[in-house]
């Protein structure tokens, strides 16, 4: 990317983010070869070993442990839940019950079965309280996918240790904050015993409550189609059951700059094809769209999507043109915090000026926060 130097370094300080392992789980994907949202998602059953992996990360005992039984009885990991369970009952009151209140009071407009999120790293926690009741959701990030947990890692008493306190540390900022710091993750996500952020979408998924069904390696060909992949370098797809519903989550590790776009064939294609009609989220997003590098996934996303959900790290608010968008805003707007202090928007905070509504919730980076939602007319 051709950031300038002072931004590059405030996105890698601040960020919601934008290997190796063949290993993985039992169900293969389907192939896509157009937006999901109108197509039926494979009939998956739980899968007990995903399952328990996910536990043992998100401190949770699982319905079948299986041969995992002795390590969910190593002091460490009991320990380790003790201390999940008293930040995940905070989370649970600051962030994912309110978000889902006012996500049912609002009944946000949408189109599709498809929520788009750039930039969201491994963001699970967030994009699920708001909007759970989609059927495939596309993410976006830097951050390699990583490799499923491997067994012998979790029954290693040895590296118990390490295992717990770096899915600790890979989650805690999402959880007390509202964002994951890049510089954090460039280690975090990286330790030679869980790779990537695999690992996290695993933890958020069993402290969220749903089952995972498969963890499948995935990529994309030059009609921008994603396929089955022989690892995850390019991302992942991980098949998950809530309520009885098969849903899919599609996570891909990549640069969605123009100069990404450009450089890999099937990329701008695959954006576009997933996009249209999408329900979009953007957070903590290190106001990359503000700057003319990242006009390409600009431009697809104001084409593209039906309804669109951001703070002031998304698209500028000059760019909305008024007469093809409703808008309601939310929380108060103020100022970028310090390490963005040259994107001030004097438009948006005009527009906010008496027409927010009030949210109990924190969104993005500043604190209270703001919230926008534009819908197309």
């Amino acid at each position: 990317m051709k950031y300038n130097i002072i931004l590059f370094s405030a996105a890698l300080a601040l960020s919601a983010c934008q290997t190796e392992s063949t290993q993985s789980a039992s169900i293969e994907p389907k192939n896509v070869t157009e937006n999901t949202s109108d197509n039926k998602i494979s009939a998956e059953s739980s899968n007990v070993e995903l399952n328990a992996i996910a536990s043992f990360l998100g401190g949770n005992q699982p319905k079948s442990a299986g041969y995992y039984s002795t390590a969910f009885a190593n002091l460490e990991w009991k320990n380790h839940q003790s201390l999940l369970n008293t930040a995940w009952s905070k989370a649970l009151v600051e962030k994912v019950v309110p978000m889902r209140d006012w996500s049912k009071t609002e009944k946000i407009e949408r189109k599709s079965q498809t929520l788009f999120y750039p930039f969201s790293g491994a963001d699970f926690l967030h994009v699920y309280s708001a909007h759970s009741d989609y059927t495939s959701y596309y993410l976006f990030g830097l951050e390699p996918a990583g490799e499923i947990p491997k067994k012998e890692n979790i029954l290693n008493p040895a590296l118990t240790s390490n295992v717990l306190s770096t899915i600790y540390k890979s989650v805690d900022e999402n959880m007390s904050q509202s964002f994951f710091h890049t510089k954090y993750m460039a280690v975090e996500f990286n330790n030679p015993v869980l790779k990537g952020t695999i690992p996290v979408f695993m933890f958020f998924m069993n402290r969220m409550g749903v089952e995972l069904t498969s963890i499948k390696p995935i990529s994309f060909n030059d009609k921008g189609e994603i396929v089955d992949a022989k690892d995850f370098s390019k991302g992942v797809r991980i098949g998950f059951i809530d309520g009885g519903k098969n849903k899919e989550l599609y996570y891909f590790s990549g640069d969605i700059s123009d100069t990404g776009l450009k450089a890999t064939t099937g990329l701008k294609n695959m954006i576009n094809s997933i996009s249209k009609d999408a329900t979009t989220m953007m957070k903590s997003a290190s106001y990359l769209c503000h700057l003319p590098d990242f006009s390409g996934v600009r431009d697809m996303i104001l084409a593209n999507s039906f309804t669109i959900m951001q703070d002031d790290t998304g698209i500028p608010f000059r760019f909305y043109n008024q007469n093809k968008w409703k808008i309601q805003h939310y929380g108060i707007y103020t100022q970028p915090i310090p390490l963005f202090a040259s994107r001030g928007q004097a438009d948006l905070r005009a527009a906010v000026v008496g027409k927010e509504k009030p949210i109990k919730f924190r969104y993005g980076y500043n604190n209270p926060p703001n919230l926008m939602v534009a819908t197309k007319k």
